[in-house]
This record gives structure tokens, C-alpha cells and sequence, in this order.
């Protein structure tokens, strides 16, 4: 699930700032825009793996219209650019499956895999995530 995060541009020689107003706590920065909301990414996938290694429920992710009318997300928005984040999924239990797929659509992975520097599976997992939603 995504969560909407304030990206807060560099202010007196600091770097860029990244909060997030659904998940107290986590916070994150970075020299760069770009770098700063990798580094978001990382922060909000750690920190709700936390949430949930400790058993406590991961908050809900608001939608910007909901933040808008939020007077305190409001006002930690201001100035600051919104950026969508979707976390990544910390790895399970790797589970061996045997499943019989078309050659051609298996040499078709196999190349797209390739092409991104990822293995069969992580490519093949990353897939099934995505069309799992």
C-alpha cells in the first residue's frame, strides 16, 4: 500500500526531507530529490516491518484529500512537494514450486530478467506482485 510522503526541499545547506504524516516516526533525507526519496522508501519499508515483526498494525495510508483537510498534515505540507510511496515488501519464507511455462514466454523472461540484472525468480516474483496488487 502506498503511503503519501512530504518531500521538503533543502533549507540553509540542510538536505532534502521526506516525512510521512500516516506513519509516525519515520522520517528520512537525502542530497538529492531523487536520492532522498529512495531513501524515504527504505525508511518506510523498514519501519513498517518493524510494525509488523512487533505485532502492532500498520497504519492506514490516507488519501491527499483526506491530508488536505488534515489541519497538522496540512500544514506539514506546506512548501513541501508530495510524492507517492510504495514501500517494498520485506522478504518471506522462499517457498519451491514447480510449474510448467511456455518455452517462448520463459526465454521472454529470461531476457527481460536479464536486462534488468535480476534472477528468473526475483524477476518472476516481482511480476506476480505486481499483478497480485
Amino acid at each position: 500500500m502506498p503511503y503519501i510522503a512530504f518531500v521538503h526541499p533543502p533549507e540553509d545547506g540542510s538536505e532534502w526531507g521526506v516525512t510521512f504524516p500516516d506513519v509516525a516516526g519515520c522520517v528520512s533525507a537525502g542530497a538529492s530529490f531523487e536520492t532522498a526519496v529512495e531513501a524515504a522508501r527504505e525508511a518506510l519499508s523498514s519501519h513498517l516491518a518493524w510494525l509488523a515483526a512487533d505485532g502492532d498494525p500498520l497504519p492506514p495510508a490516507r488519501a491527499l484529500a483526506d491530508l488536505q483537510a488534515d489541519p497538522e498534515a496540512s500544514a506539514e505540507a506546506a512548501g513541501a512537494i508530495v510524492q507517492l510511496i510504495r514501500p517494498e515488501l520485506q522478504p518471506g519464507e522462499p517457498v519451491h514450486i514447480d510449474v510448467a511455462i511456455d518455452r517462448r514466454v520463459l526465454q521472454r523472461t529470461d531476457a527481460a530478467a536479464q536486462a534488468r540484472g535480476v534472477s528468473r525468480a526475483t524477476f518472476i516474483e516481482a511480476a506476480l506482485s505486481a499483478a497480485a496488487g
